[in-house]
């Protein structure tokens, strides 16, 4: 595993999107060093977890908002893909609360950044025109 960099493939021209992308981007190289340290700790994997979910969760909200308000006609698909990387996740999450071993930590990094930078780069950028220097504060 490695640590996520932003780059500029990821940035959809919206501030207050690509600020939460930065953030996610962070949450998961946080779950990174967490199964990287020399120790591993259940319990910091888990806090680190909660803040990640959470945070998609808000994310996932503000983005919806900001198609609805733009008229982003894909909005329906895009909500789709959202609800169903949350109930991913959250599987994931309820296995390593089961089981909280590395290998169920590693599982939730991998589908979620490898999720994440997917879905930004062929699904969140394709809202570039429609929010492009738009803020929404």
């Amino acid at each position: 595993m490695s640590a996520i960099a932003w780059r500029r493939q990821l940035s959809i021209g919206q501030p207050s999107i690509d600020e939460d992308h930065k953030h996610l981007i962070e949450y998961l190289n946080q779950l990174d060093e967490c199964l990287t340290a020399r120790v591993y700790l259940p319990t910091r994997v888990a806090k680190t977890l909660m803040k990640l979910l959470e945070y998609t969760k808000e994310h996932f909200a503000r983005e919806e908002k900001i198609m609805e308000v733009v008229h982003y006609p894909k909005i329906d698909d895009h909500k789709r893909q959202h609800r169903e990387a949350v109930r991913a996740i959250s599987a994931l999450s309820e296995t390593f609360a089961r089981e909280p071993t590395h290998a169920n930590a590693e599982k939730i990094y991998t589908f979620t950044a490898d999720w994440l930078v997917h879905h930004i780069i062929m699904q969140d950028t394709q809202l570039a025109p429609y929010v492009r220097g738009v803020w929404f504060g």
